[in-house]
């Protein structure tokens, strides 16, 4: 279909899939597209399935077997709780439409509860990784023969799904469809709480807008921004290792990763004992903040003894990121980390994060100093969730410089709880979606 065929007097082929005993939900959706002669509406009416979540699939599955054998580009498939938000016009969406058509996008969602991974690739439009929130979706024909060939078990949503079998997924923002609250759900019975189902869409936009803003902070500062040309042989940054002396085996470890590294100034600072680590530990950051102040330092690396430097690290990223941070006006920046919340990329290999885990390997500048000392803190302090509350100007190098070798215990954090090296490779594997996204 061309661009000058699509919204010309063409309806777009819309099913909604209902229970017939659903009469309540059969005025609502019939409503919604009440005028809107964009669409063209089937009521799909189905008898309640005793998995809510295997009868959904089944209805989906139906109306991509007849869209397939119609031969046709794409469907639009809503659930009997959709509602168009006040965001919503028909010519935006037939250029959405046409825009996913060239770039070869397997699916277009109007909103969505839940995502763990989003990247805005346009003003309206996001990358997705996984989701939640299926009440209007629409389904190219590159992606028919998926659907139609994967397997779909008792344990399986529809949307998480889709959301495994999908490579290209975008989601129109804001969003275009929301779900209305009936104070029940077929499906998902999380849902029957009321006003649970508008709190995740409220949410869940509210996680895009802020991806936005930090997108728009960054790309102000950014232009024109160029980082100067350097040379990285001259250069020795002021680096503590935190170390518990009785952890001797921990030690020579940390010595070796900097054996030979002229551009680290490495101190080994005897480590803050407490009965709970977590606390000795952001003891020791703040030891180590007051050596730096009273040293007059611009920038430092923090460190504990379990550091690994990876195949990824050379002296010359490590200024380059260091500058470039700077630039931005970044108060620290993580060599590496086991998790995070939402990662927006900046510039190079910085990225941007909300929450995080892990701070083996952390690049503190001047200016967040003060603010450590300052910050109050409880035994239930950790390091990494107080970096992540105190400040947004916070980055990771990616891919990782840093990651943590795994001595079969901690004396930060519960070894059940400790997963060591599989935290890094997972939240690599995260990133790497949304870096392939770029390309």
């Amino acid at each position: 279909m061309k661009k000058k065929d699509i919204g010309n007097g063409t309806s777009i082929p819309t099913y909604a899939i209902n229970l017939r005993e659903r009469t309540d939900r059969v005025d609502h959706i019939k409503s919604q597209f009440e005028g809107r002669s964009e669409f063209d509406l089937k009521l799909l009416q189905t008898d309640k399935h005793e998995i809510g979540t295997i009868g959904l699939w089944q209805n989906i599955v139906k109306i991509i077997t007849e869209a397939k054998k119609k031969d046709i580009e794409y469907v639009i498939i809503c659930e009997d709780d959709h509602v168009f938000t006040n965001k919503y016009m028909p010519k935006m969406l037939y250029e959405y439409i046409f825009l996913c058509q060239q770039k070869k996008v397997d699916i277009l969602l109007g909103g969505v509860s839940w995502f763990n991974d989003a990247l805005q690739i346009s003003k309206n439009l996001f990358w997705v990784d996984q989701f939640t929130g299926l009440q209007f979706v629409v389904v190219f024909k590159r992606f028919f023969e998926v659907i139609l060939e994967a397997g779909f078990n008792d344990i399986d949503t529809a949307d998480l799904k889709i959301s495994s079998l999908a490579k290209n997924k975008l989601v129109i923002y804001p969003f275009i469809s929301i779900q209305k609250e009936f104070g029940y759900s077929d499906v998902t019975a999380k849902n029957n709480a009321g006003g649970y189902v508008d709190s995740i869409f409220k949410n869940t936009l509210a996680m895009m807008d802020k991806i936005a803003k930090v997108k728009r902070f960054y790309q102000n500062i950014l232009k024109g921004e160029k980082v100067d040309d350097f040379a990285a042989d001259d250069f020795s940054i002021p680096t503590y290792v935190i170390n518990l002396p009785k952890r001797q085996e921990r030690l020579e470890h940390a010595k070796l990763q900097f054996a030979g590294r002229c551009e680290f100034d490495v101190n080994v600072i005897e480590a803050c004992e407490h009965q709970i680590g977590a606390v000795g530990l952001w003891q020791s950051i703040r030891k180590i903040i007051k050596i730096a102040i009273e040293n007059d330092d611009d920038v430092i690396i923090i460190c504990e003894d379990d550091h690994v430097f990876t195949e990824e690290y050379t002296k010359e990223k490590l200024l380059e990121n260091i500058i470039r941070a700077n630039d931005l006006g970044t108060y620290v920046v993580f060599g590496g980390i086991g998790n995070y919340g939402t990662a927006v990329p900046v510039a190079g290999n910085l990225w941007w994060i909300d929450s995080l885990w892990s701070t083996q390997f952390v690049i503190v500048f001047k200016q967040f100093f003060q603010q450590i000392l300052d910050e109050p803190f409880l035994e239930t302090v950790t390091s990494d969730g107080k970096f992540s509350e105190m400040t947004s100007r916070k980055m990771v190098i990616y891919p990782f410089i840093s990651v943590q070798k795994d001595f079969g215990y901690s004396d930060i954090c519960l070894r059940e709880s400790y997963r060591g090296d599989d935290t890094f490779r997972d939240t690599s594997f995260r990133l790497d979606k949304l870096k392939r996204v770029l390309l």
